[in-house]
């Protein structure tokens, strides 16, 4: 009787030990795979639909809600994408001047492209984008849009 008791003790030791190397495996590849950085939190949401469910029932809300509970950069899974938030002034310089390849403003723009035409600003590599950026920022200075209202006041009517 002994000898399947310890049996089934061994047995339960061996399947634990298997469980906790292979959580142990699934963290490294998941820190591997951040290159280290770390990354922003993310809310905890079902399975494949993850934060979906949410999101639907208002994205306003669940924005004022995580940026409460986790700050002003947080990441929500949704489906098969995740979609990272950055709320307010102080963070959001660094989608703005983050690289491409850790911030991507086109995947983020790509909808925008019929609002201005193809080959402009949302429709062209990130290099010609930044050069575009800057033409806008000096054209869109206070003192020159206050030149432009005439010209405005003349396109509406």
């Amino acid at each position: 009787m002994m000898d399947l008791a310890d049996s089934q003790q061994q047995r339960l030791i061996a399947g634990a030990a298997l469980l906790v190397a292979t959580v142990a495996f699934f963290r490294f590849l998941l820190r591997s795979r951040s290159g280290g950085k770390r990354l922003p939190p993310t809310i905890p949401g079902a399975p494949v639909v993850g934060g979906l469910v949410k999101f639907m029932r208002g994205p306003i809300p669940m924005i004022r809600e995580q940026y409460a509970r986790l700050g002003s950069v947080f990441t929500v899974p949704i489906i098969s994408r995740k979609i990272t938030f950055l709320v307010g002034p102080e963070v959001s310089a660094h989608f703005f001047k983050g690289n491409e390849a850790e911030m991507s403003q086109q995947e983020v723009y790509r909808f925008n492209v019929p609002t201005f035409g193809p080959g402009v600003v949302f429709d062209v590599d990130y290099s010609i984008r930044q050069e575009q950026f800057r033409f806008f920022t000096e054209a869109l200075r206070a003192n020159k849009l206050r030149s432009y209202v005439d010209q405005m006041v003349v396109e509406a009517e």
